[in-house]
């Protein structure tokens, strides 16, 4: 609780100021060094003074240096991550989770589907109507 005091109460500062953001950035880390706890995204955000959202968009739609700022902080995040799923430092649950919130992952499986035309050639609607009628009129004369 302390820490997120600490968080929730470092001075406003424009994010827009690329400098500042790094400083910011860094300091969040430090704090969470000192403290010896995970940094997060949500976290970052509070740090930062805005919501975790915002962070986000930040990352995947600014090509600027501000944008290029948060994507080097989300490598950061991620890589951490990555090591704590690895290393066992935190539960895989939770895990799992914050890596498809926050980082994109997804379970994902690939289904590739081959047409498999037993009958032969596909015939157009119009071949087919024609072969309809077709039989149609032979049943017909066939009565």
């Amino acid at each position: 609780m302390s820490q997120v005091l600490k968080l929730a109460n470092l001075p406003k500062f424009d994010t827009k100021n690329v400098a500042l953001l790094e400083e910011r950035i860094m300091e969040y880390f430090q704090i969470c060094a000192e403290d010896d706890s995970k940094p997060s995204v949500a976290g970052l955000a509070l740090a930062i003074g805005v919501d975790r959202k915002t962070i986000w968009q930040w990352s995947q739609g600014e090509n600027s240096d501000r944008g290029n700022t948060i994507k080097k902080a989300y490598q950061i995040l991620n890589l951490m991550m990555e090591d704590y799923m690895q290393n066992g430092k935190i539960n895989p649950v939770s895990g799992i989770f914050l890596m498809k919130n926050n980082f994109g992952y997804a379970d994902k499986q690939e289904v590739v589907l081959t047409p498999n035309n037993p009958l032969g050639e596909q015939k157009s609607n119009a071949e087919l109507e024609e072969r309809y009628l077709e039989s149609v009129a032979d049943e017909n004369l066939t009565d």
